[in-house]
């Protein structure tokens, strides 16, 4: 779009009016928008009543008049009847000139603070309904009309002369579609909110088609202020509001409130309905006091001044008000919706009531309240007058102002409501519950819940409600009104017995809960709290219905966890008729149902008893927890027996009241089947020898009481007090046991009898016993007691007559029987009516005064050590006979010092005591005391006679006696073996370093420990018979000395003790330094047999033959020093050259290669790390053409070195282009050595050194030595790789000085690429490039290098182990012609590998990620191999490259086990990972398939070979090549093989392959229990292992009677078995 003025002109903006009025319409979004601006017009106009009226096209044709006269018709259905024009009418006053002038301009709203237009926008809402409004007022007309669509025009004139319009002001808007009126009842309800908050407009009267439907009007009384509260801040927050007054219009006899009227259609019965809703209505007179800034802000937004004062009214619907409008609304709920139904407060969430605008007339927005009421002031609503505006700086400054002062208003008129309920409250006696809800009704009033759409304004008013004033909230309470801290909320509980703490009521804390919980932290109504129960109770007593509420609370348990009781009974006092009672003091309760049912309520009781007016409410245990004890009727008789008690009305004196007396007796009896045994026992203590009891004679104890009894001649003149009836005293027969009980007498008394009979002469003991067995089951103990301390009784004479006259208490004296005759016991006196039987009632009740049985088991004793022998014989045999049936509790502990056991040894008898005789008859032939033979069937063992000596007798007896020769040993020994099950493992370490074995002459013999002696075998090793002592006493004695340490054979263990005990004498033993090195060499070969203890010893003690050589004096030759040194003074040759320097200075290891390591492994240093090497300063001089030849010859044949000799580690890295690895010439080359030892300083010429610059290796060579390569092969040795091997580096010579065809011929693998890369280097080398161009014929790739960078590999391995390494490149693919690197981190550095889930994960830094070798590439090469036995004899190698995975041929030396870390088991068989393995906790989980497939085979083959699975491991290692290994016995088997190799075929049914590899990897592993090493002894082994289980495992693979097919299916695996063993069978004929 091109502009059409230029750039330095202005060009007026179009608008396009049709769309702006759209969009401004399309922001007033309320209902009945048009008749909302048109009430505010009219109120603005000072107009009291106003019309609206809906009128249809028939009604608009007709003429007024003539509609006019037509007279009333009848409404049509108003909801379908679709209406052509609104036209309103008010009777304000007409429009004045600038009124017609800023009624066609838009946004020119009216200035006058005092009037409602603010934007100028309201006129245009007509345009929301009609395409043509037309305005008519005082005279004049003004009509709009659109003219091209988009621009709208007006016109402007007088009204015709005929025109009848007077002083109305009219607005018609004939509508853009007709469409039916507005349902009453809904419009009747907008008009009544409308007009309620309107100043001058009180009457608004609607029509259809001139009848009237509807009509609203509103009167209102006169005001009256109320009482603000001088703690309410009454300047708003940015001290802009003010409020001076708050009024209210109130109902009185002379005062109307506001009343609104509303009279309706009847929508049936064509008559109008009329109603009427009183408002009570609060406005605050507020003055404004605006800043400069803030009212600058204000007239832009408002184009008009802020007002300097201004109200805000508040409506509020009283409780009695607002359920009258209620139930009105429910009456005529069905027939139509009331009209008041938005005014009337909403209660129950706040969503109806609603933010007026009071500069607008009232205008209702969308924005409620959230709480009970409607509010109107001046707040500036946004353009649309929907919502308040809470955005625009400035406006949300007056808005929040204003809303301060609406939640001051809400608190004034809380608290002068609150005042009016409290005043009524004060007045009512009774019916408080009725200004309960009127109090709930206020709160639910001034609740504030969520307002919409915007929450702040609930929350500006609700901070201003709660922050407006410095106190707390104000709360009627069940005491009055109290501040909210003081309130709590309503507990039924608490309620019962805290009836003067302020709470509120059941009503309000039930439907207030949620307003309780939202109140803030100032005003918070917290619940009953523990401290406020203690507070009440130390300030408050309780009455007794108040108590046992309080107790029932404490019962419950209910949040009294933290409240110890001891407080709850201090703070509670009881008030009741005998005074006040502290509950601490309390300590008793009367149980309600024991005791409370019987005891006399008028007897006395302990102040410390709980009232039983409140005990009788609880049960036992629940008076318990309060600490208190059950007054028992101990307690009670304790009570009424305590000296002040009785003294205090000796009518409650149960000593001298007789009356009493029995009213206790007869409550005790009662209870008494209700009492425990312990409580009755108590009781009978308390009553004994308290005179309780009416008697004949008075009031009697019960122990000198009587119960009635038959007359007896033998008594009757003893005088008894006996229980009288005379008193009134009943005696039945619960009375009777209860009186027995107590002590009360049923028989006569013994003593009387007793001295009766001895007095008198009357009575024999005779009769005695005959009258006691009648009434033995009435004798107390204390007649028992008496009888058994009389004496009594006589004992058959033997002597004299004066024993004869002597008379024994029943305890001393026998049954009259043979065998205590025999024992010479005293045996009781009985020549009664009949024969002595042991179990008649005479015997039985002697027996309970006390006559023996039997001799007690300390007597019996005693008898068994009588020196008189039939009396010991006859009372042993008693006592064996006896021992269980009378003697149970018979402890052999309290019988050891008596020598009563009869006992025999070799050639004595005799009495012994307890543990000096034995029943086992083999210590007889030792020496030691036996059980006679007779009493061999006697239970010895019970009597504490036991078979065998103890252990620590028999240890006392070894090491005090020493056995003096053989024989007496083997008897010694074989008796222990016998014994050895009784040993403990602490009396065998005993035994085994006691001197007990006799060695050497019979004559001279020498006691030696077990652990130091072996056992004699036969053949015995020379230097082990001279070391050792070897012994044979036979199979059971040579058993038991083995338990002892004996040992079978000598371990290496042993044999290293011996020389680090006298290196010396072993030496020489050993038959001199050829044998010495014969026996050092065992010694290193077991080494791992050897305990680290022993060769830590055997480094630090002087044990480790070194040997220094020294030039004979004048002679040809060298004379050698041998000498035990320790590991400090050993040195191990690995450098020749400063060997042959410094060799008199030093003590070397014997040269052997095994030597040297266990030398090393002792901490032996080599010779290298204690040589310092230094150089002369070297000067180049121009390179010559040897220089070229030797950089030439070192990188091609370098490569050749590293391929063929694997055991190196490298410790540096070379580079393979010449850039990187010079050869420079020198005029000398001057090496000066120093040994570290002794500082000894030696120099030497050589032809050739190499060192290292930065990045770059240089080797320089002598112009003036002889040329010599040894020189070259140990500078280079010594700088690429880790330690100096001689051998290494005399094979490194010998790859330097030889040409590539003898090389070829020694097995070096040269090919093409090898040829290649020396021709690229190998300038002027022609004849040697000639000489090697024969090209080698392969079927692989070129030659790969591995190199071990593991420095655990380095280690010595375990034997027996499958060991696959990765395929790396050939070195010129490796290095890209670059480098070829052969240090330590070579091929770890970026290393990642795959877990076991396929998620990459990064290895342990020193391991590396090894490859499955696969198996296409094995079957391939068995092809190859086949097919070249067709060839015919022509010469075709094939290169079957296995090390580029089996890193030294298939079968390596491998087996890390200290790398594995056990993790679990799968069918008893041990799972283990590698140590730095990744996810190893959850590895069993995730490879829960294959590893169970795995171990299903394994299991298998186990049984053909007949192994245990607790034999064979599983192991997963990602970084070894190892497939198995043997450790000691015990096979790993590496998962990780199985899964690559098998286990999709296992898991798909076909089990043949991973049979056939696993049987023969298992084979080639148990071969190695038989040889570790690889060589022609481990093939033997292997074949026949194979040959011996083949059978059976071709049964695992076949089905019935197809053995041959599947044997055809073996494949190679058989051929090569079979071939294996015709090789071994051939080659045992041929020897």
């Amino acid at each position: 779009m091109q502009c059409k003025q230029s750039q330095q002109e202005y060009a007026p903006v179009t608008v396009d009016m049709r769309a702006l009025i759209d969009k401004v319409l399309a922001r007033y979004s309320g209902e009945f928008t048009v008749f909302r601006e048109l009430l505010q017009n009219s109120d603005d106009a000072g107009c009291g009543a106003a019309e609206i009226h809906f009128e249809t096209a028939e009604f608009l044709s007709l003429k007024l008049g003539a509609a006019t006269n037509a007279g009333p018709r009848k409404l049509p259905d108003l909801k379908t009847t679709n209406v052509a024009q609104w036209t309103f009418r008010n009777h304000g006053k007409p429009f004045t000139p600038q009124d017609w002038d800023r009624l066609p301009r838009i946004a020119m709203g009216n200035p006058d603070p005092r009037r409602v237009g603010a934007f100028g926008v309201g006129f245009y809402s007509l345009f929301s309904v009609t395409e043509s409004p037309y305005v008519s007022s005082g005279g004049k007309e003004m009509g709009f009309s659109w003219r091209d669509e988009n621009q709208l025009c007006y016109r402007f004139g007088n009204l015709p002369q005929t025109a009848t319009e007077g002083l109305w002001t009219t607005f018609k808007m004939q509508l853009r579609e007709e469409s039916p009126m507005p349902p009453v009842s809904e419009f009747m309800q907008f008009l009544a909110s409308s007009i309620t908050f309107m100043v001058y407009l009180k009457d608004v009267t609607v029509f259809f088609d001139n009848q009237h439907v509807g009509q609203i009007s509103k009167s209102q009384g006169q005001t009256q202020a109320i009482f603000i509260p001088p703690e309410l801040e009454r300047l708003s927050p940015e001290k802009i509001m003010s409020v001076k007054s708050v009024r209210q219009y109130r109902k009185s006899f002379q005062h109307m409130p506001i009343t609104i009227k509303a009279r309706i259609l009847h929508p049936q019965h064509d008559s109008m309905h009329e109603m009427k809703l009183d408002l009570l209505v609060f406005t605050a007179d507020v003055d404004v006091v605006v800043g400069e800034k803030l009212s600058g802000g204000l007239r832009r937004c408002m184009k008009k001044e802020p007002p300097s004062c201004l109200k805000y009214s508040l409506i509020y619907t009283g409780k009695d008000e607002y359920d009258q409008s209620h139930m009105g609304e429910q009456k005529h709920l069905r027939e139509f919706s009331s009209p008041f139904r938005g005014l009337r407060a909403d209660l129950d969430g706040a969503t109806h009531t609603r933010l007026f605008i009071a500069s607008l007339r009232g205008h209702a927005t969308a924005q409620t309240t959230g709480m009970g009421g409607h509010m109107a002031s001046h707040f500036i609503p946004t353009v649309e007058r929907e919502s308040i505006d809470l955005v625009d700086r400035n406006v949300a400054v007056w808005n929040k102002e204003l809303l301060y002062v609406g939640g001051f208003l809400c608190r004034a008129v809380y608290e002068w409501e609150l005042s009016g309920v409290q005043s009524s409250w004060e007045e009512a006696v009774t019916g408080k519950q009725l200004q309960d809800q009127r109090f709930l009704h206020l709160l639910k009033f001034f609740t504030f819940h969520h307002s919409t759409p915007s929450p702040k304004v609930a929350e500006l008013l609700a901070n201003s409600f709660y922050g407006c004033s410095t106190l707390p909230l104000r709360l009627l309470s069940s005491v009055g009104v109290r501040g909210a801290p003081d309130v709590r909320v309503f507990d039924l509980v608490f309620a019962k017995f805290l009836k003067s703490l302020p709470m509120l009521s059941e009503d309000v804390t039930r439907h207030y809960a949620r307003s309780i919980a939202r109140l803030p932290d100032q005003h918070k109504i917290c619940s009953i709290t523990l401290s406020d129960v203690l507070q009440y109770l130390r300030c408050h007593g309780l009455s007794v219905e108040e108590l046992v509420a309080c107790l029932r609370w404490w019962i419950t348990g209910r949040n009294v966890s933290a409240l110890n009781t001891t407080d709850l009974l201090a703070a509670t006092t009881l008030y009741g008729t005998g005074g006040a009672i502290r509950l601490s003091s309390i300590t008793h309760f009367i149980n309600p149902q024991v005791l409370g049912r019987y005891i006399p309520p008028n007897g006395p009781l302990p102040l410390s008893l709980i009232p039983p007016g409140i005990s009788k409410h609880f049960d036992c245990e629940t008076l318990t927890n309060f600490g208190w004890k059950e007054f028992t009727v101990a307690s009670w008789l304790q009570h009424i027996s305590r000296p002040d008690v009785t003294s205090a009305n000796e009518k409650y004196d149960l000593t001298r009241s007789v009356g009493w007396a029995i009213r206790v007796l007869n409550t005790i009896c009662r209870i008494w089947l209700q009492l425990s045994e312990d409580m009755r026992s108590e009781s009978r203590e308390i009553l004994r020898n308290k005179r309780c009891i009416p008697t004949s004679k008075g009031l009697y104890p019960p122990e000198r009481s009587y119960l009635p009894i038959a007359d007896n001649g033998l008594v009757r003149h003893l005088d008894l007090p006996m229980v009288s009836r005379d008193s009134g005293f009943e005696v039945d027969e619960d009375m009777r046991r209860f009186l027995l009980f107590i002590g009360v007498r049923k028989n006569l008394p013994i003593q009387s009898l007793l001295d009766l009979m001895l007095s008198t002469g009357d009575w024999t003991v005779f009769n005695l016993i005959d009258y006691l067995v009648q009434a033995e089951p009435s004798l107390t103990s204390e007649d028992i007691s008496a009888l058994k301390s009389s004496k009594i009784f006589r004992s058959e004479s033997f002597q004299s007559i004066e024993e004869e006259c002597t008379r024994h208490c029943s305890d001393e004296l026998y049954p009259p029987m043979d065998i205590f005759r025999k024992f010479r016991l005293p045996v009781i006196e009985w020549n009664g009516k009949s024969e002595w039987r042991d179990k008649s009632p005479e015997a039985l009740l002697l027996y309970r005064l006390g006559l023996n049985p039997f001799p007690p088991l300390p007597k019996i004793v005693e008898l068994c050590s009588s020196s008189d022998v039939e009396v010991q014989k006859t009372a042993f045999e008693y006592l064996c006979s006896n021992l269980h049936s009378q003697y149970p509790h018979y402890k052999p502990g309290n019988f050891c010092d008596v020598e009563f056991i009869p006992a025999e040894s070799k050639d004595r008898t005799g009495l012994k005591k307890l543990g000096e005789v034995y029943s086992g008859a083999q210590w007889k032939l030792l020496g030691l005391f036996v059980v006679q033979d007779r009493y061999l069937s006697a239970p010895l063992r019970q009597l504490g006679i036991t078979q065998n000596p103890s252990t620590p007798k028999l240890l006392d007896l070894l090491e005090t006696t020493p056995l003096p020769d053989e024989e007496t040993a083997v008897h010694w020994f074989e008796a222990l073996f016998d014994h050895m099950a009784s040993f403990s493992p602490a009396d065998l370490i005993k035994l085994s370093g006691l001197p007990i074995v006799p060695t050497g002459p019979s004559s001279t013999p020498r006691l030696l420990p077990p652990t130091k002696c072996y056992l004699d075998q036969g053949t015995i090793p020379i230097l082990h018979a001279k070391l050792f002592e070897f012994v044979d006493f036979g199979t059971k004695a040579n058993l038991f000395l083995g338990t002892c340490g004996l040992k079978n054979r000598v371990s290496i263990e042993d044999v290293a003790e011996a020389f680090i005990e006298n290196p010396e004498r072993f030496f020489e033993l050993a038959g001199g330094y050829e044998g010495f090195l014969v026996e050092l060499r065992k010694l290193a070969y077991q080494s791992l047999d050897i305990s680290n203890y022993t060769l830590h010893k055997m480094s630090h003690k002087p044990t480790l033959l070194g040997t220094r050589r020294k030039k004979r004096d004048g002679k040809v030759g060298w004379d050698y020093e041998h000498r035990f040194l320790t590991y400090q003074g050993v040195t191990i040759v690995d450098d020749i050259d400063d060997y042959q320097l410094f060799s008199d200075c030093l003590f070397v290891a014997p040269r052997e290669g095994v030597l040297e390591r266990f030398y090393a492994s002792l901490g032996c240093r080599y010779l290298s790390t204690i040589v310092k090497e230094r150089c002369n300063d070297l000067h180049e001089m121009p390179a010559t053409e040897i220089c070229s030849d030797i950089q030439s010859l070192i990188l091609e044949r370098l490569p050749l070195f590293i391929q063929h000799y694997t055991d190196t580690k490298p410790k540096a890295e070379i580079l393979s282009i010449p850039n990187h690895f010079k050869v420079k010439a020198c005029k000398r080359i001057l090496l000066s050595k120093t040994l570290v030892i002794g500082n000894v300083k030696r120099t030497k010429d050589v032809w050739a050194t190499a060192r290292r610059e930065g990045e770059c290796i240089e080797l320089w060579i002598s112009k003036t030595a002889k040329r010599d390569m040894y020189d070259l092969a140990t500078s280079l040795f010594r700088l690429l790789f880790e330690r100096n091997k001689m051998d290494a580096t005399a094979h490194l010579e010998r790859v330097l000085s030889a040409d590539l065809e003898y090389l070829e011929r020694r097995g070096f693998l040269i090919d093409r690429e090898s040829q290649q890369f020396g021709d690229e280097y190998g300038v002027g080398n022609k004849a040697r490039k000639q000489h090697s161009a024969s090209p080698i014929s392969t079927t692989s790739s070129p030659q790969q290098f591995v190199l071990d960078t593991d420095p655990q590999l380095n280690r010595e391995r375990l034997s027996g182990g499958f060991e696959a390494t990765p395929h790396f490149p050939s070195l010129s693919h490796a290095t890209g012609g670059v480098l070829l690197k052969i240090h330590e981190a070579s091929n770890v550095s970026s290393g990642k590998v795959l877990d076991t889930t396929g998620r990459p994960t990064s290895l342990p830094p020193s391991r590396t990620s090894r490859e499955v070798i696969p198996q296409s590439y094995i079957r391939n090469n068995v092809e190859k191999a086949i097919e070249a036995c067709s060839w015919g004899g022509e010469k075709s190698t094939i290169h079957a490259r296995v090390n580029q995975f089996l890193g030294i041929g298939f079968c390596g030396v491998s087996g890390d086990v200290g790398c594995l870390r056990p993790i679990g088991q799968v069918k008893n068989i041990q799972i283990c990972v590698d140590e730095g393995m990744p996810g190893a906790d959850t590895f069993i989980e995730r490879m829960c398939g294959p590893l169970t497939r795995f171990v299903d085979i394994i299991i298998t083959l186990s049984e053909i070979y007949r192994i245990s699975t607790k034999s064979l491991r599983v192991f997963y290692d990602i970084s070894e090549g190892c497939i198995a290994f043997n450790y000691r016995g015990i096979i790993y088997l590496n998962l990780r093989y199985f899964e690559v190799w098998h286990d999709e075929q296992v898991e798909s049914g076909n089990r043949q392959n991973a049979r056939m590899s696993w049987f023969l990897a298992l084979a080639h592993e148990i071969a190695h229990n038989l040889t570790e090493l690889h060589d022609s002894d481990h093939e033997f082994w292997f074949s026949a292992i194979c040959e011996a289980h083949l059978l059976a495992f071709s049964r695992l693979l076949q089905p019935a009677n197809t053995w041959l097919r599947y044997v055809l299916r073996l494949g190679p695996m058989v051929v090569v078995i079979l071939f294996a063993c015709l090789a071994k069978h051939t080659s045992i004929l041929l020897q």
